[in-house]
């Protein structure tokens, strides 16, 4: 093998290929780029899952389609994993992400590289071409074939630049793709606000700074009922409507997700439960007063919501701090909803563990 072929399959990854080949599966089956849709791609062309590999086959020859339902039900069969594997789940998708960034960072090394030995090579010639002016004919035809290797490493060179260049945009490509979808990971495609996954990550990140902290849970009242007797669409503008009130009301500093059905939670960093609740009860009135249209577009009706606040104790674990908050909208809901209920301080039990 010579040596320009030796170097670029020197920083070659097989991870970089496998990606590029499921975004192109991705885009033939003119699918969404979600973690799931791409993982399975992924898989399948890494040729690490065999079951998979096979059901995906079998399916391509009887000349089914892989529908989103489809890809769904193989990513149920396959690939399921209980909630506790979440975080492993974007911890592969970042893996993912980093080895096409370090072939990445290969590629662009090896093309300085190789410019840099040419140019060298170059400059060593030019010196060695003057100093031969007006030698001995015999010297011509050891000249001739370091001219002739000159050339040579120049093309290798340009063929290496232009190879590297091309992987370069696709990484690219690769990267925003991968971006883009870990982005719709951690969104809820409906209110536009980041999902349960996400508010998970900004709570693990908001308990690791000092300062106090609260968490208010909040829920539409009698949802159900909104989704029976106006049709889901309009369900639907009412989520949307909250999830706009609460983008309103935040400050800077919050985050705001929907973490269920019809529960919505809010960080509220450096924020005491009693300025928590006032605040909760500032947006659960600014709810009250936004008037959405009927299913048959004719009239108006008005919805309430139930909040329950928590703040944070040192030491309480994150699992805690929601169940407080969780009780507290409980107990708003049993007290006649449309109301804000601030959750009793953490025991000692609460505050050891």
């Amino acid at each position: 093998m010579r040596k320009a072929e030796k170097e670029s399959a020197a920083w070659r990854d097989p991870a970089i290929g496998y990606a590029h080949a499921a975004m192109e599966s991705l885009l033939t089956q003119r699918m969404l780029p979600t973690p799931e849709n791409y993982r399975i791609w992924y898989l399948y062309h890494a040729r690490t899952h065999a079951a998979l590999r096979a059901d995906i086959e079998a399916r391509l020859a009887a000349g089914e389609a892989l529908d989103e339902a489809a890809m769904a039900a193989l990513h149920a069969r396959h690939l399921a994993e209980p909630p506790s594997a979440e975080a492993p789940r974007a911890e592969a998708l970042g893996e993912v992400a980093s080895q096409l960034e370090l072939s990445l960072g290969a590629a662009i090394q090896l093309l300085e590289g190789a410019e840099a030995g040419a140019t060298r090579y170059g400059t060593r010639l030019a010196d060695f071409s003057q100093a031969l002016q007006g030698s001995p004919a015999k010297l011509g035809a050891a000249l001739s074939r370091i001219l002739a290797d000159t050339e040579e490493l120049c093309r290798q060179s340009r063929a290496v630049a232009q190879h590297l260049a091309e992987r370069a945009r696709e990484t690219e490509a690769l990267r925003a793709a991968l971006a883009q979808a870990n982005e719709a990971a951690m969104t809820d495609a409906l209110t536009g606000l980041p999902n349960r996954r996400a508010f998970g990550l900004a709570l693990a990140a908001a308990l690791a700074e000092p300062g106090p902290l609260s968490v208010a849970l909040l829920d539409i009242d009698h949802f159900k009922r909104i989704n029976d007797s106006q049709g889901h669409p309009a369900g639907d503008a009412v989520l949307r409507g909250l999830a706009q009130c609460l983008s309103d009301w935040l400050r800077e500093t919050d985050h705001a997700a929907r973490i269920g059905g019809e529960e919505f939670a809010v960080l509220l960093p450096r924020v005491r439960a009693a300025e928590a609740a006032g605040l909760a009860d500032q947006l659960r009135r600014a709810v009250a007063a936004e008037r959405f249209l009927t299913a048959d577009g004719r009239g108006r009706f008005s919805v309430s919501i139930s909040v329950g606040v928590a703040e944070h104790v040192r030491g309480e674990a994150a699992e805690s701090l929601m169940g407080r908050a969780d009780a507290a909208l409980y107990e708003a809901k049993r007290a006649g909803r449309d109301r804000v209920m601030q959750a009793a301080p953490a025991t000692a039990a609460i505050r050891a563990a």
